[in-house]
């Protein structure tokens, strides 16, 4: 743009000095064409021998966390380059390590830049657009580096060790007869021993009876699985209208609620907490979301489950059409006597507590935690939907936003107080 302005401007200077024959507009045309040329040509050597690089700490990180990246441009001329300028075009929010940089002939510019993970999802970092021209920015040429690495950003974990979830709701029952690499109290029998059994395994008794190495085969543990039904039904989900001032930790942390700001965002953390710790006790935990895409993880208690889980709750989204009710009503028969099911909702229905205590009936051990909406913003009370939870004798918790997620755990559920006040 401004070089078509100088180039106008010559054009108006020369038109007058033809016109009014006046000396002076002949010199100030030719010395604007001169600047014309040279800028010109300066632009065109601007980016000569200039390349970029990018670091990228980790292809990973949480929401909290912090995603540092180094950036380098490299000018492999001899002449310095007087600007030049990098635009990011990364999609993941708040990151912008663009900046102007000179760059001395035959060095680097090097710097190191720190983004804080306020959302999660899947987002690349790139690509970057460079700039650079004359000095007086009258041209101005460009490349993309094209270089998009791509970066996923898992939901925050919030530690629930002292969670008030009933620890009889995960206990009694029969031995499953399915078997698993794990030691459980279930022994289903002795073989031989394989290079890489573990010596934990290993039956002494049999070993000393056959005479030969043997090793115990387990059947999976009943009170091993857990399933976590994650409600992203559109319409029962709503954004935070109001603001929480929370303040960092000593060490300068912020909490994770701090960047949690909708109902959709408070329960997905809240179901990867729960994964969390119900796998760090060695249970078989699965995953049941109900966005337009529904998304079912089997349970498992491996070393790559937290992971798989992660990184499914990293993308889903609150824009299900089909209500809690349905969902539970058509994947009630997936859930088995031995299991014990969790529901993550805001949803201040009454269908799906009846739908919940019919799964109950069967001999599933059932809770709820319910993301109370009216502490969102405005919205109806669920003093019903609680009152219904507690009536169906199902233990309940209830997060509030501008609170701890932690402090809904670190007490009796809604229906044990009831009872304990009965």
């Amino acid at each position: 743009m401004n070089g078509l302005k100088i180039v106008v401007l010559f054009v108006a200077v020369f038109v007058a000095g033809q016109i009014t024959g006046w000396g002076v507009s002949d010199h100030l045309a030719l010395a604007l064409l001169v600047l014309l040329v040279a800028a010109w040509v300066w632009t065109r050597l601007s980016l000569r021998g200039v390349s970029v690089a990018r670091k990228t700490g980790a292809a990973r990180a949480q929401v909290g966390q912090s995603l540092h990246e180094t950036l380098a441009v490299r000018n492999a001329g001899r002449l310095g380059k007087f600007w030049v300028e990098l635009r990011d075009r990364s999609s993941l929010p708040g990151h912008d390590p663009g900046r102007v940089v000179s760059v001395p002939g035959r060095s680097a510019v090097e710097w190191e830049t720190r983004t804080v993970c306020v959302r999660r999802g899947r987002y690349h970092l790139g690509p970057i657009e460079v700039r650079s021209g004359d000095p007086l920015g009258i041209f101005t040429s460009s490349f993309a580096y094209q270089d998009s690495p791509e970066v996923i950003i898992y939901p925050a974990v919030i530690e629930l060790r002292e969670a008030g979830i009933p620890e009889g709701a995960l206990s009694g029952g029969s031995a499953l007869e399915r078997r698993t690499p794990h030691v459980t109290p279930n022994v289903a029998g002795v073989r031989d021993y394989s290079t890489g059994d573990a010596f934990n395994r290993i039956s002494w008794s049999a070993t000393a009876r056959l005479g030969r190495m043997m090793v115990k085969e387990f059947d999976q543990d009943p009170t091993a699985d857990v399933w976590i039904v994650l409600d992203l039904h559109q319409a029962s989900h709503r954004p935070a209208t109001r603001g929480v001032n929370w303040a960092p930790s000593a060490q300068g942390q912020w909490p994770a609620e701090a960047w949690l700001d909708s109902t959709e965002e408070y329960a997905v953390t809240v179901a990867a907490s729960l994964a969390h710790r119900f796998l760090q006790e060695g249970r078989n935990v699965g995953l049941v979301a109900s966005g337009a895409h529904p998304e079912t993880i089997p349970a498992d208690r491996s070393d790559r489950q937290l992971m798989k889980l992660l990184e499914s709750l990293a993308v889903v989204r609150a824009d299900g059409a089909s209500p809690l009710a349905e969902l539970l009503v058509s994947e009630g028969r997936r859930f088995g006597r031995h299991d014990f099911l969790t529901v993550i909702t805001p949803s201040l229905g009454e269908r799906w507590v009846a739908a919940l205590a019919e799964i109950a009936q069967r001999g599933v051990r059932v809770s709820a935690v319910l993301i109370e909406p009216e502490t969102f913003g405005s919205s109806p009370s669920s003093l019903l939907t609680v009152s219904a939870l507690a009536a169906a004798g199902i233990p309940a918790h209830l997060v509030k936003y501008g609170e701890p997620i932690a402090r809904a755990f670190s007490g009796p559920s809604i229906t044990i107080m009831r009872g304990a006040r009965g």
